[in-house]
């Protein structure tokens, strides 16, 4: 129960692998600030099943990571609910868009870049100083596979996921020597609403049903066949907040299915 009396502050965590993770750290007795932009009934369900099993307290901020002030705000309010700072920060909220460079709206890399990379650095920078006098904490950045390797029609969401490698390196670098660590979990396909687009696109190209795409897309991209499910990145989280990874710091961790090593 290592994170038991610790509090963490989870991005993106109404559904998918922030939800996961939100639930398996309360669980073990942490606090966790659960945010989301997603409409208010989806963020209750998703609240209740965390609320469900937990151990800790859970709280809720409703944060659209799109816009600075936003994120200056939701460091305000992480503030007043955890004044003594927080412990454990997952940056794990990410936007997708999927068109050729060529066709890539202006508006849509400006969105990812700030949601999937310049969030990630801000709430990083907010948490560190309660961390470094705490002399621990635990920064883990959810980036992707696509940092490591590229597919088509994905310029912004690989370059801010590239982007987030560097940021989890640099961070590392600046905490190494207060008890801090800062790492990166590099998933290929989850099984999260993130995808959801992927699959229409890929069901409407072939002509085949939701389901028959989605077993397409995601058995046949890795070398085991497999997908990612959110408890499995959940359970990773957990293990790098925990003793035996107190020398774990500043690395990229695939979680591909040997995607990478093909």
């Amino acid at each position: 129960m290592f994170v038991s009396g610790k509090a963490a502050l989870i991005t993106g965590s109404t559904s998918g692998i922030g939800q996961a993770t939100a639930k398996l750290l309360a669980e073990n007795g942490c606090s966790v600030i659960v945010t989301g932009s997603r409409s208010e009934e989806k963020a209750r369900e998703a609240l209740q099943d965390i609320q469900s099993t937990a151990v800790g307290k859970v709280h809720f901020i409703q944060c659209d990571l799109r816009e600075v002030k936003n994120v200056e705000d939701l460091c305000k309010r992480a503030d007043e609910i955890i004044p003594e700072g927080i412990d454990i920060l997952v940056n794990n909220a990410g936007l997708q868009h999927v068109a050729p460079v060529d066709e890539m709206p202006l508006e849509k890399w400006n969105d990812l870049i700030q949601v999937n990379l310049t969030t990630p650095f801000m709430l990083s920078k907010h948490v560190v100083p309660s961390m470094k006098k705490k002399g621990w904490g635990r920064i883990v950045n959810i980036s992707s596979v696509q940092a490591m390797m590229a597919h088509s029609n994905k310029t912004p969401y690989i370059s801010s996921k590239t982007g987030l490698v560097g940021l989890t390196r640099g961070v590392a670098m600046d905490t190494a020597t207060f008890g801090i660590t800062c790492n990166a979990i590099c998933p290929a396909w989850t099984d999260t609403p993130l995808v959801a687009p992927q699959v229409k696109i890929l069901a409407e190209k072939t002509g085949k049903s939701l389901e028959e795409a989605k077993h397409d897309l995601f058995t046949n991209a890795t070398p085991t066949g497999k997908i990612n499910r959110p408890s499995q990145i959940a359970n990773m989280i957990l293990f790098l907040c925990s003793p035996d990874a107190d020398n774990m710091t500043g690395t990229s961790i695939p979680m591909d299915g040997g995607m990478t090593v093909q």
